[in-house]
């Protein structure tokens, strides 16, 4: 190692281990913990989303923004003689996250955020969709604690291993940019929504594939991971539960890792194996 101020020299190795392990951008994932009253409105009203689409709808984003933050800061002069300097006196987030997804062939992607902005709005609830095409009709807002809830953004590599985790806390969809179609040439259709959120708290965790598990697929025995949720009528309180951590458990089913359980639905992982009938999971730390 050289003194400061002089060049440090290091073999092609040395320089390969510590600079070429560069992460990719590709590799991430979105999770919605959608609340219920908004699920239940877009599996129905003929909107033919159903819980078993909506993770087919977080596997279709294609994009995504690890979020950013600024200090606020104020302007302290004279303190020193001829000096003035900046201090911060609050942490300012960004004011939205923006996504975007590939539509599929069945409109669902759509239907979902569309349908979730219809909630909020009051649309299907107060009146119909025939009735809102009258100029004369009203609408009424739905409370916040209905229609927001936590999102999750998971950004991971191909050998798993560590990950970063961001929550969104209270996100829900406020905007949806229009998206043309066209007779030129046929590209993908892909539709951008972006969602507002208090905060985002980010965490690193370490994702453990199952083959360092004696056996993986042993009834009661998941890899813990907070992205994925054992569903229970405390998950969507606003206030937490005693026991936060029992609303984060369950199989890494997102990656298609780990074992058999209920997802936040209550429905099959996304491998289609039934939920286990054993007891309560054994979690591997």
């Amino acid at each position: 190692m050289g003194a400061p101020g002089n060049p440090t020299y290091y073999s092609v190795s040395d320089l390969k281990t510590r600079i070429l392990n560069i992460a990719q951008t590709s590799i991430y994932h979105v999770k919605f913990a959608v609340p219920p009253a908004v699920s239940s409105f877009i599996a129905s009203n003929g909107r033919g989303v159903t819980p078993e689409n909506i993770s087919n709808i977080e596997l279709l984003c294609s994009e995504a923004s690890l979020p950013g933050t600024t200090l606020a800061t104020h302007d302290v002069t004279s303190d020193y003689h001829g000096v003035t300097e900046k201090m911060a006196y609050r942490r300012i987030y960004d004011e939205t996250i923006d996504l975007t997804f590939y539509v599929d062939r069945n409109y669902n992607v759509i239907e979902f955020f569309d349908g979730w902005i219809d909630y909020i709005t009051g649309l299907g609830e107060t009146f119909s969709r025939n009735d809102y095409k009258s100029p004369y009709v009203h609408y009424r807002m739905n409370y916040p604690e209905k229609y927001k809830s936590d999102m999750y953004v998971v950004k991971y590599e191909k050998d798993i291993g560590n990950a970063l985790n961001y929550t969104f806390v209270k996100a829900f969809p406020v905007s949806v940019t229009s998206t043309p179609v066209t007779y030129q040439a046929s590209e993908l259709l892909q539709y951008n929504v972006s969602f507002s959120y208090i905060r985002y708290v980010r965490e690193r965790n370490k994702i453990i594939p199952p083959s360092t598990l004696e056996n993986p697929r042993a009834p009661g025995v998941v890899e813990f991971n907070k992205f994925n949720f054992d569903y229970s009528p405390e998950f969507f309180d606003a206030q937490f539960s005693v026991n936060r951590d029992q609303r984060f458990r369950g199989p890494n089913d997102f990656l298609n890792l780990g074992n058999p359980a209920l997802d936040q639905f209550g429905i099959r992982d996304q491998l289609g194996r039934p939920p286990s009938g054993a007891p309560g999971p054994t979690v591997v730390a």
